[in-house]
């Protein structure tokens, strides 16, 4: 059978949890670009968001797929989706919804003819660092109920792939804006410097990052990928960066505190198949892309 995705005008992708906070900041990252993302059409739960176009799918799930498949009848086929939809700890309760979530989204696809779909997982599948960079065959020993769902959703997932759907679960790192750090840089900078637990060589915890902007590209790039892709990847930027020199390059204040050695410095992705698959080169400036991606999407 053809491969569908090496025709460029078959390239379609919904968004799905356009309303979440990263789904906001990568459909902010297309439509306020120049490329053929500006185009790609989102998905809502309720016709309240303030960006919603007119050809955005306003598609609650528990209501059934009958949304997906009216908007199909009338817009025209889509190619894939790239699932931002989920819970968080600061979200919900029931970290159980997000596999329940992803469950409903494959039938949908199912149903619908979707040939390919990008579910948003976590770097929190792995758990705790294990003193090299974690590669797709690493062991997943997730600690807190938020990895442990992400890694459910990964297994039942693997239910749906087939000749004809593609799952793709997308093992993101720290996005910069919706990360810990970010988040609290207005607080810190009226309450004072954030405390950054620094080990034996002068530097922070070290992490793999990704900004908003890069991320877009990516998940766009994967969506309309000409070939077959692993059931799971790993999302960051090439290389990790120190929370220090985050903070640095955003001009956060920040003073050191003796970290405690039993947590791991570097908890870190190996993304050489990500990079490998979309030829994305090796980075210098890591803090400082990520600190201008951020502001740039604000």
């Amino acid at each position: 059978m053809q491969n569908p995705f090496s025709d460029p005008s078959y390239h379609r992708p919904l968004l799905i949890g356009a309303s979440s906070r990263i789904g906001k900041m990568v459909l902010r990252s297309w439509r306020e670009g120049d490329g053929t993302c500006q185009n790609y059409p989102a998905q809502y739960r309720a016709t309240s968001s303030q960006v919603c176009r007119s050809q955005d799918l306003i598609w609650d799930i528990s209501d059934g797929p009958a949304a997906l498949m009216d908007w199909i009848a009338e817009y025209g086929t889509l190619s894939s989706f790239i699932v931002l939809a989920g819970v968080t700890p600061v979200t919900h309760t029931d970290m159980n919804n997000n596999v329940k979530l992803a469950d409903a989204y494959l039938r949908a696809a199912q149903e619908a003819g979707i040939k390919r779909v990008l579910l948003s997982s976590s770097s929190a599948v792995y758990g705790a660092g294990i003193g090299r960079p974690f590669e797709e065959e690493s062991p997943c020993k997730p600690i807190n109920p938020y990895g442990v769902s992400k890694r459910q959703m990964e297994i039942r997932a693997e239910a749906f792939g087939s000749a004809d759907l593609e799952v793709c679960c997308l093992r993101i790192g720290n996005v910069a804006g919706a990360d810990a750090l970010l988040l609290n840089a207005p607080k810190t900078i009226a309450d004072g410097p954030m405390i950054i637990d620094c080990y034996s060589n002068g530097h922070g915890p070290r992490r793999s990052y990704i900004g908003p902007k890069s991320l877009g590209d990516i998940l766009a790039r994967l969506a309309t990928y000409d070939g077959p892709l692993p059931h799971v990847l790993n999302v960051a930027a090439p290389s990790p960066v120190y929370m220090d020199a985050l903070a640095d390059a955003a001009s956060l204040p920040w003073r050191p505190r003796n970290a405690d050695t039993s947590v791991p410095q570097d908890i870190v992705l190996n993304c050489s198949r990500l990079m490998s698959l979309l030829n994305i080169p090796p980075e210098v400036e890591v803090a400082s892309k990520l600190i201008s991606e951020w502001k740039e999407n604000t």
